[in-house]
């Protein structure tokens, strides 16, 4: 909530954005519903003492191209660690602040279409295994961390990912955000139907990551902007005072994609 930095209420309500009067905004614990899914949850971010092992198996948004994690601890192993993603590749450095061994699982999450075409630890070929759900698939990657910096690099084509970027609503208000309900391949990965719910009288826009590969949208306008940027626009009709309406939108890409399509999966 707005108010002090580093204070998270303790109660949120469900109908306004705004503090319960029975909350209190400085309940340490309570911060722990913003920390935990943020490291265990979207950073994939997991340490096992017993085993020496460090998992990170990130599911950021696609337009964190690039950020930082410090002083990752387990088992006497002490570990920086530095995520950069670019159109094909994706890149680790860990850097190793002691001698202690320790080992990392390194498990980022890609778009079901995308394509893993090599892995390489400090210039030399890996072997990694890629791993499918109905939502994304994940490339994983298992090395013993050497002491110094360890540079992993997982070349990939054709990933793809939509950006979405909320902004909070005045104080007391009730929200106006798009919202993905839910999503749904096509058997050949060729078309993702989205289900989308906004607030009628508004349009909303969506960044697109990896604009290439994607060839028509219906329900929504396309504006391409260079190679690496373009936006998907959904208006929604209606009378603004009434509540929350669906729409559906259809990306059609290019191409053909080198896997099965995934069951539904609702958010």
């Amino acid at each position: 909530m707005d108010g002090s930095l580093g204070h998270v209420t303790e109660v949120l309500s469900g109908d306004y954005y705004q503090p319960l009067s029975t909350s209190s905004p400085h309940q340490i614990w309570s911060a722990a519903m913003v920390v935990s899914p943020l490291l265990r949850g979207m950073m994939g971010l997991e340490t096992d003492a017993r085993n020496r092992r460090i998992t990170f198996a990130p599911h950021v948004p696609y337009d964190w191209n690039s950020f930082g994690i410090e002083n990752v601890k387990v088992a006497g192993c002490t570990v920086d660690i530095d995520y950069r993603r670019t159109l094909d590749a994706i890149t680790l450095e860990a850097k190793s602040q002691t001698s202690s061994q320790c080992t990392l699982d390194f498990s980022p999450s890609l778009n079901l279409r995308a394509q893993v075409l090599s892995a390489e630890l400090n210039h030399r070929h890996i072997t990694f295994d890629v791993v499918k759900n109905t939502v994304d698939q994940h490339v994983s990657v298992k090395f013993s961390l050497a002491s110094g910096t360890n540079t992993l690099q997982i070349r990939v084509r054709n990933d793809f990912g939509l950006m979405l970027d909320p902004a909070l609503p005045p104080l007391g208000s009730q929200s106006e955000g798009l919202r993905i309900v839910s999503e749904q391949w096509s058997s050949g990965l060729d078309e993702l139907q989205l289900d989308l719910a906004g607030r009628p009288g508004h349009t909303y826009g969506l960044g697109v990551w990896n604009p290439a590969v994607l060839g028509q949208v219906q329900g929504a306008s396309f504006e391409k902007a260079g190679s690496e940027g373009a936006r998907i626009l959904i208006p929604f009709s209606g009378n603004p005072t009434d509540d929350y309406a669906h729409a559906k939108v259809t990306l059609h890409f290019t191409g053909k994609a080198r896997a099965e399509a995934p069951e539904r999966q609702d958010h």
